[in-house]
């Protein structure tokens, strides 16, 4: 599973890097506001009831979420993409950004569709195909974005994108033709009853973090234009490829682990803990290191006189990035202590800090003060969170 994760952003990455370089600044920064799109939709078009189908106690009732998921999930981003329609004439959206979010209903049908897929592949543990599906889909991409360049210096990225996740699903669907059937709606009805928790609580808490994490290019792009948005999109992406890559190999584990130590009253999950953070402080703070001096000197050399501010963007956000790096790979123990209000409470506050930093860049027109304060007050966050569990954790030693 961590081979097929670190391959894949492996491809993203240091590929990736020609086709910006190709592509250029205003290119990513519509790609930005697509992604950002898709990200939030692909959570609201499965309910988060993905999850019931790895939860499941038997083969039978998966099967029966995949197929209930195979005919709500084009329903339900229907729905959100018209309530986006109405929403983009009510401000006049200028006519490329509506073509993107055209592209953006279909990009997310495709990428909820394939993360349905991911999530029997999981319950099935079939985890050697959905590694090698991370590395495909990430090969894919950069391919077709070189290929779509020339005829779409402009959109080739969002096409690319979109391409790769359907040459994927029509491989997920052939794996998984066979699961397709009739649907028990009575049983449906009744687990979703079982597990209304997840649609009233868990739904909300994870859009808003979804907000909290992707609005920012969208705010950006409207507030100070497609360039700028670019350049904080790539920044961000490159600064976050190692956070994903250790939360990829630690969380899942650590998440495991958890339960059974808390199960036990184990007096370990401290320790176990503060080691975890302290070694992805020290791993995050050497890359960070590195990506502000040697790093960034390369990017400039290789970029020659494109994507003007990288070097700011990527110092500024380093912060934030290792702030989170603190927290995200035991950011399951909101679950394990059941602290789900602080999750949300906490969700609420980085989705506000996006409103704030952006009003303040504005009315200063300056999109350096915006970066400055969704760092700054982002990270700032994080580390109190963190500081609010390992108490949590020590007193309960």
């Amino acid at each position: 599973m961590f081979r097929g994760t670190l391959i894949a952003q492996a491809i993203t990455v240091f590929i990736g890097i020609y086709i910006a370089k190709l592509y250029g600044e205003n290119a990513y920064g519509y790609f930005g506001f697509f992604i950002s799109i898709v990200s939030v939709s692909s959570i609201i078009g499965t309910l988060q009831l993905e999850n019931c189908i790895v939860t499941a106690k038997s083969k039978e009732e998966s099967r029966q979420w995949f197929r209930f998921l195979t005919f709500s999930i084009p329903i339900v981003i229907t729905l959100v993409f018209l309530l986006l329609m109405s929403f983009s004439m009510v401000i006049e959206l200028e006519k490329l950004n509506s073509t993107i979010l055209i592209l953006a209903f279909f990009g997310s049908l495709l990428v909820t569709y394939n993360l349905k897929h991911q999530h029997l592949y999981t319950f099935d543990k079939r985890f050697l195909i959905l590694s090698n599906t991370k590395i495909f889909t990430a090969f894919f991409t950069v391919l077709f974005q070189y290929l779509f360049y020339t005829s779409f210096p402009i959109l080739g990225l969002i096409y690319g994108f979109c391409i790769s996740q359907f040459t994927v699903l029509v491989f997920n669907f052939y794996q998984h033709n066979k699961n397709l059937g009739k649907i028990n709606f009575n049983k449906i009805k009744t687990e979703i009853k079982t597990n209304s928790s997840i649609i009233s609580y868990l739904l909300p808490s994870n859009v808003i973090n979804s907000l909290g994490h992707n609005l920012m290019p969208i705010l950006i792009l409207f507030f100070f234009g497609v360039e700028k948005a670019g350049v904080y999109f790539f920044s961000t992406k490159i600064l976050a490829t190692p956070l994903f890559l250790i939360s990829s190999s630690i969380s899942q584990v650590y998440f495991k682990e958890s339960i059974d130590l808390k199960k036990n009253k184990d007096r370990n999950l401290f320790k176990k803990t503060k080691k975890i953070v302290a070694l992805n402080l020290v791993l995050m703070s050497c890359f960070v290191l590195v990506i502000n001096t040697i790093g960034i000197s390369i990017l400039e050399y290789f970029f020659e006189n494109q994507w003007a501010d990288l070097r700011s963007f990527i110092l500024i956000l380093s912060f934030l990035i290792i702030a989170r790096s603190t927290f995200n790979p035991i950011s399951s123990l909101i679950v394990v202590l059941d602290k789900n209000k602080t999750g949300l409470f906490f969700n609420c506050y980085l989705f506000a800090i996006n409103f704030i930093a952006i009003y303040l860049g504005a009315f200063l027109n300056d999109i350096l003060v915006t970066v400055i304060v969704v760092s700054l007050f982002g990270g700032i966050g994080y580390l109190v969170l963190l500081n609010y569990f390992l108490k949590q954790l020590k007193n309960n030693k």
